[in-house]
């Protein structure tokens, strides 16, 4: 398995693998998507493949702080392809993700995981995160 960083070429499994988590978009939104996140530095977007196959992705920000001494990086996406799930991909992505937070002056990782994915709650704390309640959004019009 190695874990690299996503290119252009990438994008459609990336898009197959957001329809598996529910969000089915159009390729040339996530082509465009990536292109923003690709040029910009505080963005990475990481693939594990095996064999020339794409199985999975993890898209990190990091987020400086101006009050804190170390910065946070955010997982805004992980998706492990659903027929390899529970074999050590997901683990191999937020290890990279974790040890690139590091390189960049993090001390923390935070996510957002919704309600209705209690595997990938499971995962999460078998990865040694915490659960943090509070969660507040606004929907802009």
């Amino acid at each position: 398995m190695k874990i690299r960083a996503a290119k252009l070429e990438d994008t459609q499994a990336i898009c197959d693998l957001l329809k598996q988590m529910g969000y089915p978009q159009p390729l040339t939104l996530i082509q465009e998507k990536f292109e923003i996140l690709h040029n910009d530095a505080n963005s990475q977007v990481l693939v594990a493949e095996e064999k020339g196959t794409i199985c999975g992705f993890l898209s990190l920000y990091f987020i400086p702080q101006i009050a804190l001494q170390g910065d946070f990086a955010k997982i805004c996406y992980l998706c492990v392809d659903e027929h390899v799930r529970s074999k050590g991909v997901g683990h191999l992505l937020v290890q990279e993700a974790e040890r690139l937070a590091r390189q960049r002056g993090c001390d923390r990782m935070e996510l957002h995981s919704g309600m209705q994915r209690p595997l990938a709650h499971q995962f999460y704390l078998r990865e040694g995160y915490i659960e943090a309640p509070k969660y507040f959004r606004k929907v802009l019009n």
